[in-house]
């Protein structure tokens, strides 16, 4: 096993080096000496995933390295890295980021500044799958939308004479398509078997998932900001799939000021970690 991972991560290294070029999976498995079949499972076992979806990653990596320090047009860094075209760039940039070539520039700015956001990865968590009981509300044009969602949940809540335990809050964002465009933003607590259900709020099941797991200490100040953060910098530089298309804010546990972030990330949720 030890010399079949040698023989993979080389492959990776001559891949780096090889990622502007009409580059595959069948010349990897060409230097590597397998036949293509043998050598994507045995790339899989070593690195996670299969070839092709590395070989993705690498160059939408490398692109947004390119985007956030120069100002080459979006079209000629997507062929630099790779890609054969710009839509091919554009889908493969937003599965990975979450953002189109262009918004990802836009958040870096020129030269890669961007506003300071305070945000801090706390690495991966198991979320378990839960029930919110809560209100929704599409979120296009308003920002505020989700906080006036909040003033009427708490008085809807006060009305019902029902006390939370604020660890229970939570507020969940999801979409179908561009959700830059257009959201669905749920906020509420959760609902545990057998517990009441005040009107007008519904039930919203919210699946497992393994996620990674963000600190933002002043979200009032820096939310905006700490978004972009995470799906332009934090997601590509650590090398995570997004796995669903919702995402999930909530207090902290330990009471601390501010929220945490939960992104889903491909990945495989352990024995005994939710």
């Amino acid at each position: 096993m030890r010399a079949n991972r040698q023989i993979i991560e080389e492959v990776m290294r001559w891949a780096e080096e090889r990622l502007a070029d009409d580059l595959g999976v069948p010349a990897m498995a060409e230097r590597a000496g397998y036949a293509e079949a043998h050598f994507s499972r045995l790339f899989s076992a070593v690195a996670g995933e299969s070839p092709a979806c590395w070989l993705t990653g690498r160059r939408v990596a490398r692109a947004a390295e390119r985007l956030r320090s120069s100002k080459v047009h979006v079209f000629d860094i997507a062929l630099d890295c790779g890609f054969a075209d710009a839509t091919t760039f554009a889908r493969a940039f937003r599965r990975r980021t979450g953002l189109s070539p262009s918004a990802y520039r836009r958040a870096a700015g020129v030269g890669g500044q961007r506003p300071a956001a305070p945000v801090r990865d706390m690495g991966t968590v198991a979320s378990p799958a839960f029930r919110l009981c809560g209100l929704t509300v599409e979120v296009a044009a308003d920002p505020a939308a989700p906080a006036a969602l909040w003033q009427a949940a708490r008085r809807h809540l006060a009305e019902a004479g029902q006390r939370i335990d604020p660890k229970d809050l939570r507020q969940v964002a999801f979409w179908r398509g561009d959700p830059q465009v257009r959201y669905t933003c749920a906020v509420g607590f959760v609902c545990r078997d057998g517990e009441g259900l005040p009107l007008p709020f519904a039930l919203l099941s919210v699946p497992a998932a393994l996620c990674r797991r963000f600190v933002i200490e002043r979200p009032g100040e820096t939310l905006a900001a700490a978004y972009q953060t995470i799906y332009g910098d934090l997601l590509p530089a650590a090398g995570d799939r997004l796995a669903a298309d919702f995402v999930i804010e909530r207090p902290r546990p330990d009471g601390g000021e501010g929220i945490e972030i939960w992104v889903p990330i491909v990945g495989m949720i352990e024995p005994g970690q939710l």
